[in-house]
């Protein structure tokens, strides 16, 4: 299934003016006071996830802390932050802070941001409205998500998976938590009909459970194609023949498979047969 929030960034067929670029560097700075803000003026329902039975997720509210809500913990006094780099239209570095909370950490392992993912989730915008949500959960493929979203997946874990008498199943101890991000790693001008243009973003997540990845079956992770580290498993081409390592059966386009050099002694290390650092499967040498 393609969603509308992950795999397609088309504007509202109503409004056809063009959303024009800012500066990233300046759109950042304006987006990340107003999260703080946000996060200094507003509170989730933290008390619904009190005592949470093994199997529920409550889903998760913002409000303001005024009036009866006065007493109530700042998102700001929650949240942890991680800072991510993203290349404005002149290729340099704008670091952005992601600001997420784990309810619940889950009890298995953790995904990587190329790995299959079995999770539910809801998308809010600051004003309280979803723009989309899944309370079944559904197979998604992180690598292929919106960059906040993929970063936020490896600070959560996996649960167990119970089988029922009757066949049916249940995930015991999942992770749970939210994340909020500016749109430098949303969609940030792309609007949507129900996503304006330059909108931070919060998401709750429940990570149900995972599946490694390895996209052309050559016995290499697609997380570890990922050489250079940077979460763009497209711009990873050792023989430069236009083909990702992550889909190429030979990264170094010597006419061995990677399948055959990678591990021939089944050490569970990649071969590095002349010594020179780099591994057989990468190494035309």
């Amino acid at each position: 299934m393609l969603l509308l929030i992950f795999f397609s960034c088309k504007k509202d067929d109503t409004n056809n003016i063009d959303i024009p670029i800012k500066d990233l560097s300046e759109q950042y700075i304006i987006e990340n006071d107003s999260i703080i803000q946000f996060m200094k003026t507003h509170f989730y329902n933290y008390d619904d996830f009190s005592n949470l039975s093994s199997t529920k997720s409550p889903e998760i509210i913002f409000d303001s802390i005024i009036g009866d809500n006065l007493n109530k913990t700042p998102i700001y006094d929650q949240v942890s932050t991680l800072q991510i780099s993203v290349k404005d239209a002149n290729d340099n570095d704008v670091n952005h802070n992601l600001y997420y909370h784990i309810i619940r950490e889950g009890i298995g392992d953790n995904p990587t941001v190329a790995d299959s993912v079995f999770v539910s989730y809801k998308g809010l915008l600051f004003d309280g409205s979803s723009f989309d949500s899944r309370k079944n959960p559904i197979w998604m493929e992180a690598k292929n998500l919106i960059r906040g979203f993929q970063e936020f997946l490896p600070l959560l874990k996996k649960g167990d998976v119970k089988v029922n008498n009757d066949g049916t199943y249940d995930f015991i101890d999942f992770g749970i938590g939210f994340v909020i991000f500016p749109s430098g790693l949303g969609y940030y001008q792309s609007g949507s009909v129900n996503i304006p243009a330059y909108s931070p973003l919060i998401f709750q997540v429940n990570m149900m459970t995972l599946n490694r990845t390895d996209h052309d079956n050559d016995s290499v992770l697609t997380i570890d194609e990922d050489l250079d580290g940077d979460h763009n498993f497209n711009n990873d081409d050792t023989d430069s023949d236009n083909i990702p390592n992550y889909l190429d059966n030979d990264d170094d386009g010597d006419g061995i498979l990677t399948i055959n050099e990678y591990d021939k002694n089944s050490d569970g290390i990649a071969d590095d047969s002349d010594g020179d650092g780099i591994p057989d499967y990468l190494d035309l040498d």
